[in-house]
This record gives C-alpha cells, sequence and structure tokens, in this order.
C-alpha cells in the first residue's frame, strides 16, 4: 500500500530514450559518407521552471540572456522552439552546413513538463551541434548527413540524452 512509486518525470523518460540511441551515434561516429578527420562537438542545454502562463516574448529574453554568448542564429533557432509550451510537449529542429571543408549538424530541441501541483513548467532547452572537419586529400558526402537525418538527429539526441541525465541529476 504504501510502498507505491512515484511515476518517472517526462523528462526522465525522454533522456533514457535518447540514451536508447546509442547505436544512432556509434553510426554517426564512423566512417559514414567518407574518410573524416576530427569531429568537434558543443552542447549546451538548460533546464529550469516557468510559470504556466510564459508569454512567447519572456521565453526569448530568457533564452537570448542565457545563451548571449552564443550567435543570434542560435538563440533565434532556440526560441523559435516555444511553441512547443502550448502544443506538446516536445520540439526539435536539425539544420546542416558546409563550408570551408567542414560539414556540420546542428540539433536544437525543447522539452517541457507541466507541474500542474506547483502550476508551473519545466522545461529543458538547448542545442548539440557537431563539426565533422575533412582529412587532408580525401572526399566527403555532404549530402550523406541530410540524406540520413533521422539517424543524425537520433545520434545528436543521444549526447542530450547525456548531458540531460547530468543535469536532472545534479537538480535531484
Amino acid at each position: 500500500m504504501g510502498n507505491s512509486t512515484p511515476p518517472t518525470s517526462y523528462l526522465v523518460n525522454q533522456a533514457n530514450q535518447f540514451l536508447a540511441q546509442k547505436e544512432d551515434y556509434e553510426w554517426f561516429v564512423s566512417n559514414k559518407g567518407g574518410a573524416h578527420g576530427e569531429d568537434i562537438y558543443d552542447r549546451r542545454l538548460v533546464v529550469t521552471t516557468f510559470p504556466l502562463d510564459l508569454a512567447k516574448a519572456e521565453f526569448e529574453d530568457y533564452v537570448n540572456k542565457k545563451f548571449s554568448d552564443y550567435p543570434e542564429n542560435l538563440r533565434n533557432k532556440i526560441a523559435a522552439l516555444f511553441k512547443v509550451i502550448k502544443d506538446c510537449d516536445m520540439e526539435k529542429n536539425i539544420s546542416f552546413g558546409y563550408e570551408s571543408g567542414k560539414i556540420s549538424a546542428v540539433l536544437t530541441q525543447i522539452l517541457f513538463e507541466k507541474q500542474s501541483v506547483s502550476k508551473e513548467i519545466k522545461v529543458c532547452f538547448g542545442y548539440t551541434r557537431c563539426i565533422r572537419m575533412i582529412k587532408t586529400d580525401s572526399k566527403l558526402d555532404f549530402g550523406y548527413w541530410n540524406s540520413n537525418e533521422e539517424r543524425v538527429t537520433k545520434a545528436l539526441q543521444f549526447l542530450f540524452g547525456t548531458e540531460l541525465k547530468k543535469e536532472l541529476a545534479l537538480l535531484g
């Protein structure tokens, strides 16, 4: 009777789901699409709470403050995910870039969980980016990631999930 376990939070469930995508991450770091050099990863996420009646402008202001040291286009991509707070529990966007012998993939993502008792929403948002350098005298199929967008997304979500698990553990 008194031994019931509380339900696992949505954010914890999503982090676990992302971590289960390790196979896609392993595929991603292999030499798919041609020989490549170093991969450079960059990721940042924030877990916080907001009132349920959070306005889009307030969220954009918060993103601009938290990510003030990042390019405006990245802040705009993260802020554009706000619609999820009104419609569903997760939103994501992936984009690819090709320049100067590099290919990049950037995943921006937001997750939220309504806290009905406190009348707040717990929100996790941020990005994961990989920049792949091309080995000297080798070729990389720039369309390869684009044609495998779902697997690239899952690979970057795996990295997002590792950070989310760390953040949630810190929050207790």
